[in-house]
């Protein structure tokens, strides 16, 4: 290091001591001539372009700090932050998790990670891949339907998990898709730890984006999914399986899980309705807030099919909708049911679970689930609200066009 280079440095430091950014600046920039490998001063540079809201020039400085000395462990903090202003989130994660890994024991780190993650992406993929009840009947279904020489198509990948059953099953291959870019390199990632990357290709596309003979070389012999929300319908499952259906699948092509059934009960539960419409609190008028509300988006229940005392089973189970996932699948519809009034009360939402019929052995129920099941629950609320009489046989009327609409 040149005593020119010292001095320049020293005369920037002192400069940016006393918040004079743009003296600071200069003498940076001409040390920076002499030494452009010098970490605490593109430090400083990144440091001063934050100041500056140059922000692309920060995250430029701060990435030459850890190429040049990747134990500096504010620049991964200092970087993760200019990214995640940039709206480059993903790249925040990933640098957040790098430092994570190189200094242990950073709760801090842990929690920033944390953080950034929680935004990008939705909390439900570790407890479902931790939700053993599911992953084993999954598997089983998986490893009776796969056979040898099968050409498996995998929607909605996530981690990988299905499409590592399948090739472990004895796929010849499976070709996974998965829409979110970060989450389809972890997938790679996942499957090249577990020795299957030459089984498993993974696209980071939506299935229904797919071009055969581009993207896979040809129809599948099978399908496995698991693109389903609490209410079965709201992850895009049923187009997703009808476009595969029509453009990715073999003629009879086998599929995991061969169908569902949905269900519903009637319950009275005022709190629910409170939660998507308000008027007066604590003597103010707060209906303005409504304008906030969301009342054909279904919610989790938190809420059992037996009562409680937070609410009211009105009715016995009814069929909403029966679902054969090998068989033309329909992406919207409508039904009719009929459920007998067991309780008198008013009608304020329906409770809905599901069953997947993952093959002729094995179904997976969400009703009533286990504390240790990632699953729960929905519950619908009614936006006409009928008095309910005991012993009343009662009509349903279901339709589906992307939301629930139900008619009493």
């Amino acid at each position: 290091m040149s005593d020119a280079f010292k001095e320049l440095f020293k005369q920037g430091t002192n400069y940016f001591a006393q918040g004079r950014y743009e003296e600071a600046k200069r003498f940076f920039l001409e040390a920076l001539a002499l030494d452009p490998s010098h970490a605490p001063l593109n430090y400083y540079l990144g440091t001063v372009a934050e100041e500056e809201k140059d922000f692309d020039q920060a995250e430029t400085y701060y990435e030459k700090v850890l190429a040049c000395d990747p134990t500096m462990r504010q620049a991964y903090v200092q970087l993760a932050h200019v990214l995640f202003f940039l709206g480059k989130k993903e790249k925040a994660l990933v640098v957040l998790r790098a430092a994570e890994e190189r200094f242990e024991n950073s709760h801090d780190l842990t929690y920033m990670r944390g953080q950034v993650a929680s935004q990008l992406f939705p909390g439900w993929h570790l407890p479902m891949l931790a939700d053993q009840r599911r992953n084993d009947l999954y598997e089983a279904a998986i490893n009776a339907q796969v056979r040898p020489g099968d050409v498996v198509l995998d929607i909605g990948t996530g981690s990988g998990l299905l499409a590592m059953m399948a090739a472990r099953a004895g796929a010849a291959h499976v070709y996974a898709f998965e829409a979110q870019p970060m989450i389809a390199q972890l997938a790679r990632d996942v499957i090249a730890q577990n020795g299957l990357a030459d089984k498993v290709t993974v696209i980071a596309k939506h299935s229904t984006q797919a071009v055969l003979g581009q993207d896979i070389p040809q129809k599948c012999d099978m399908l496995v999914t698991e693109i389903f929300d609490r209410a079965l319908v709201g992850e895009g499952a049923l187009p997703s399986i009808a476009h595969a259906q029509a453009e990715l699948l073999k003629p009879m092509a086998r599929v995991v899980p061969q169908g569902a059934r949905l269900y519903g009960a009637l319950i009275e539960c005022d709190h629910l309705q409170r939660f998507h419409h308000i008027e007066t609190v604590n003597g103010f008028d707060l209906s303005a807030m409504n304008v906030l509300s969301h009342p054909l988006l279904y919610k989790e229940a938190l809420l059992g099919p037996q009562d409680s005392p937070y609410h009211q089973v009105l009715s016995t189970p009814f069929l909403i909708k029966a679902f054969d996932f090998e068989q033309p699948l329909p992406t919207r519809f409508n039904t009719l049911a009929t459920a007998s009034v067991v309780k008198e009360g008013q009608a304020d939402a329906i409770l809905l679970w599901f069953e997947l019929q993952l093959d002729a052995e094995n179904v997976l129920s969400t009703k009533d689930p286990a504390p240790d099941s990632h699953w729960r629950e929905a519950a619908q609320i009614l936006l006409k609200r009928p008095q309910l009489q005991m012993g009343t046989p009662l009509d349903i009327k279901t339709g589906y066009n992307g939301y629930f609409d139900f008619q009493l």
